[in-house]
């Protein structure tokens, strides 16, 4: 076999293998876009149920992590008699520039809107934080980034609400 031939072979099987990788990226993108908001997604959601369980507990635990939820505890609720629920997240609006996203809580406590939109805030701190802790998130300007996109909070407590970019 010439030269010519064995080098025309070898340029055909790199074209060969580099149409396979090319394919495999272009299959695989989409699915690690995916893969990051639900990752993002159950995060949020941990964050959220484990706020409204400690709050319901009404146990202040020392740790700096928990100083919103602390205040919460010993400004609004008590340590006990409250039952904190998580009701859950949706995706409010998502586009190539951000991901808003709703986290709602309810309790059957008495409050006024404007102590239910602190509670709101405390939590959200709270949530943020938990964020910050994962690789794929990252913070500039003090707003939370998921890769280029922006990722915004709305949290309500009852009536209150408090957003965190």
């Amino acid at each position: 076999m010439s030269n010519s031939r064995r080098a025309q072979t070898a340029i055909e099987g790199l074209l060969l293998m580099s149409i396979v990788v090319l394919s495999s990226v272009i299959v695989i993108l989409p699915y690690l876009e995916n893969s990051r908001e639900a990752t993002i997604l159950l995060r949020l959601k941990d964050s959220a149920s484990f706020s409204a369980s400690y709050i319901t507990n009404g146990v202040v635990i020392g740790e700096e992590k928990f100083d919103p939820l602390n205040s919460v505890i010993k400004n609004y609720t008590g340590s006990s008699g409250v039952k904190f629920s998580f009701l859950g997240l949706k995706i409010v609006r998502e586009n190539s520039s951000e991901i808003v996203v709703l986290l709602k809580f309810s309790h059957n406590l008495n409050l006024t809107k404007d102590k239910n939109s602190k509670i709101a805030k405390l939590i959200g701190e709270f949530v943020e934080d938990s964020l910050k802790d994962l690789s794929i998130i990252s913070t500039y300007n003090e707003k939370i980034y998921s890769g280029e996109k922006h990722l915004i909070l709305n949290i309500t407590v009852e009536d209150g609400w408090s957003v965190i970019k």
